[in-house]
């Protein structure tokens, strides 16, 4: 015997805190909601009555409640703060060569 889960998921609006209204899919079986910026809702859950059979990607979060979904959200906005970028050695050779540049035509 082989024990499975089956979601079947259907589009719900959410008030958040600060006036925030927001989209996602939610399962009619355990009631877990999927964040809507891991996964496009639009393909997941493309209607608010017909429930849609979908699997969600392996890297997508799962909440019990919309609180939760809320806060995973605000980790997603400020991740943008925090990236780091590397610089490739000819990006580095790019830079110091327009630096030369600029120094020499300041001279003249």
């Amino acid at each position: 015997m082989a024990i499975g889960w089956e979601p079947k998921w259907i589009r719900r609006k959410f008030k958040m805190g600060e006036g925030i209204e927001i989209e996602s899919c939610v399962d009619i079986t355990t009631g877990l909601i999927v964040c809507p910026i891991c996964v496009d809702v639009s393909k997941l859950c493309p209607s608010y009555s017909d429930p849609t059979p979908g699997v969600v990607a392996p890297n997508a979060l799962l909440f019990f409640n919309a609180d939760d979904m809320f806060f995973h959200m605000k980790v997603h906005a400020r991740s943008g703060e925090f990236r780091l970028y590397e610089v490739g050695e000819e990006e580095e050779a790019e830079e110091e060569e327009g630096i030369t540049e600029e120094e020499e035509s300041g001279e003249n």
